[in-house]
């Protein structure tokens, strides 16, 4: 396997090499060869990490999980190839066939908490590639390395005509900036967010016709919303302003915030029901992800869940994946899938209860505090600087956590101080360059508000908010002024 896996890789490389459509001409023949072996260098580190650090001998987390449930939903193929295409397209998919070949995932069905499950499209996506891994992570690893490589040949084609930077300056900050060449040589949603992402931002910045900007805005749009529906949901905003901005005479940068402001107070007054919904769906997740973060025991009963935290579980009897009470216990019912509240419930042993463990985690090593929510607007607006905190600049010296949070710490200090920098010896700027910081400000900002209201790990955190920081990283060249630029201005 590990011979394959090798032949694969060169095939890779060849195909960087020769195939010109899956490089840019301007840069050097090998710079994409090259890039490509760098990130499966960074790929093999993941995986080292999610197996022998995280997982003590087994892939673990949410890359063990799609690896395991993809690999499930690739053998419906060989049992029925018609209901394999049924789970691959979602036409014709029903709750009878999920119980009848998928029983046994935790990441298919969620119920009617999210709109869009970015996890079956990440299981579907791993499903394909199984066809040709014959189950090899590393297999994974290389299809999922060139998907991200892709990614980021898009942003360097959006970026390069907005930026006065070298070109081979421009490509490498984009590839090696930490948090982007890490998660994005991953087997996680991360590539294909990037690649969404880079297309999109192709189609709404780049100068092309119309034709290709909408054939790519569309496509990373769909990728955005199949793989990381919430950076989808931000830029929309983004593009509100951007469009408003084109039908404004004057005063474009202004009047786009107001407008923008003015129809987003509209729809809130409008609409109550999809309102509350919204306030309640961004506070259950919130309520998920700390439960998730603290760590705890899901057990299944009927059509609910109950929720054990961590020091109520000694307090239990366990045989195998069976759960029952050693004496009467409080606990949270919960309802898979669902946005309503939990509700507190006392447990009676004399009842004589037993229960399927369906998931249990420790504490996670970088799980922080946040301000609950519990479904106040009041308490979403007063959240607000904790979020921005959060979601921008932790983790910090101190935070809990391992060797990971000085990589992203390190990080963000580079990020903000060469924004600073720039700002402070920031070019004369035209009307396009103003509004398209300003686009991307607003881009950045309410992505991070959903980031730091939600997320209470700090390594989610900082996968999460890659979209931000390559908003913030496009900010800086934008701004940048080199130095023969100054003295021909002087």
């Amino acid at each position: 396997m590990i011979l394959y896996a090798i032949v694969l890789f060169l095939i890779f490389i060849l195909g960087l090499r020769y195939w010109r459509s899956l490089s840019v001409s301007e840069l050097h023949p090998w710079t994409f060869p090259l890039a490509f072996a760098l990130k499966v260098g960074m790929a093999l580190c993941f995986l080292f990490v999610y197996t022998q650090v995280l997982g003590h001998g087994t892939l673990s987390e949410d890359a063990g999980v799609f690896m395991r449930e993809s690999q499930m939903l690739n053998h419906v193929f060989w049992e029925s190839p018609l209901t394999y295409f049924k789970f691959l397209t979602g036409v014709g998919e029903t709750q009878p066939l999920i119980e009848a070949y998928l029983p046994e995932t935790t990441h298919w069905d969620v119920g009617a908490q999210s709109l869009i499950n970015d996890n079956k499209n990440i299981l579907r996506a791993h499903s394909l590639i199984h066809f040709i891994s014959f189950n090899s992570e590393i297999v994974h690893a290389l299809v999922c390395c060139f998907v991200g490589l892709m990614g980021i040949k898009q942003l360097y084609i959006t970026v390069k005509p907005m930026v006065s930077v070298r070109k081979e300056v421009v490509f490498w900050v984009l590839l090696l900036l930490p948090s982007v060449f890490f998660w994005s040589s991953s087997i996680l949603k991360e590539p294909f967010m990037l690649l969404g992402l880079g297309l999109f931002l192709r189609g709404v910045f780049h100068d092309e016709s119309q034709k290709k900007k909408i054939l790519f805005g569309v496509i990373g749009g769909l990728l955005l919303l199949g793989f990381k529906p919430y950076v989808m949901f931000m830029l929309m905003p983004m593009l509100t302003f951007l469009a408003t901005t084109k039908l404004l005479p004057k005063f474009k940068i202004i009047g786009g915030i107001l407008i923008l402001g003015i129809l987003t107070a509209l729809l809130f007054a409008s609409f109550p029901k999809p309102r509350e919904k919204a306030i309640q769906t961004i506070s259950r997740k919130q309520f998920d992800f700390v439960q998730v973060g603290r760590g705890g025991l899901h057990v299944y009963a009927d059509s609910v869940f109950y929720y054990f935290r961590t020091d109520q579980i000694a307090s239990l009897n366990r045989d195998h994946d069976t759960v029952w009470l050693k004496h009467d216990l409080d606990a949270q019912i919960l309802k898979l899938g669902q946005i309503s509240d939990p509700v507190p419930i006392r447990l009676k042993k004399a009842n004589n209860e037993r229960w399927i463990k369906y998931f249990e985690n420790t504490q996670s090593d970088g799980f922080i505090p946040v301000t609950p929510i519990n479904n106040s607007y009041g308490q979403l607006i007063r959240n607000i600087p904790e979020a921005l905190y959060h979601a921008l600049f932790r983790p910090i010296p101190g935070d809990p956590g391992g060797a990971l949070n000085w990589v992203a710490f390190i990080e963000t200090v580079l990020l903000f101080s060469a924004l600073f920098w720039t700002i402070t010896q920031r070019k004369k700027l035209s009307e396009q360059e103003r509004i398209r910081i300003a686009g991307l400000i607003i881009f950045a900002f309410l992505l991070s508000l959903i980031i730091g209201w939600t997320t209470p790990v700090l390594g989610a955190i900082a996968r999460y908010r890659i979209p931000v920081y390559i908003a913030i990283l496009i900010i800086t060249g934008i701004l940048y002024q080199q130095k023969s630029e100054t003295l021909t201005h002087e």
